[in-house]
């Protein structure tokens, strides 16, 4: 029987991005849900619509619900492959880490868009761009250099590979 060296199973660390892509899904079905009943009140804020505010910020709002409907999907997905131990959860959860940041940086500016828009623009938000690149980037890491990692979601294929250099 094989005796792997080091930590292994969905533990320690890999609970905090299990966690994450465990609760995003429901979180971007509340952030549609938000966006929709939102478009609903958005009408008195934006005066009547008849300078064009009202019609221009149906853009962006769709393009935040459609960040959201993508960002659900994926941990979805992440999810499934992650309780089944696929050994392609790795390379998944990096795909996923990296369209975070970009989902994030563009919702950030798709809210400042819509906050302009609306005159309530609110410039001490920008400290959420460092810590959005923060925390996908260590993540990325994470998936790519973690020994729990490696040992958890490595292929079987891979497994005998290494065997077969022990013994050879």
């Amino acid at each position: 029987m094989l005796r792997i060296a080091g930590p292994v199973g969905i533990g320690g660390w890999l609970l905090l991005p299990l966690l994450d892509i465990l609760i995003n899904p429901f979180y971007s079905a509340y952030e549609i849900y938000s966006t929709l009943t939102g478009w609903n009140l958005l009408g008195p804020f934006v005066g009547g619509a008849e300078d064009g505010r009202f019609e221009a910020a149906r853009l962006p709002l769709l393009a935040y619900a459609f960040t959201s409907v993508v960002r659900a999907a994926l941990a979805a997905y992440c999810l499934y492959l992650m309780l089944k131990r696929s050994p392609r959860t790795p390379r998944w959860m990096i795909i996923y880490y990296a369209v975070e940041l970009v989902l994030g940086f563009l919702d950030f500016f798709l809210h400042r868009v819509v906050e302009d828009m609306l005159q309530q623009a609110n410039p001490q938000d920008y400290w959420v761009l460092p810590f959005i690149a923060a925390i996908c980037l260590i993540w990325i890491a994470y998936f790519r250099r973690s020994r729990r990692v490696a040992n958890t979601f490595r292929s079987q294929e891979e497994a005998d590979r290494q065997l077969s250099e022990i013994f050879s």
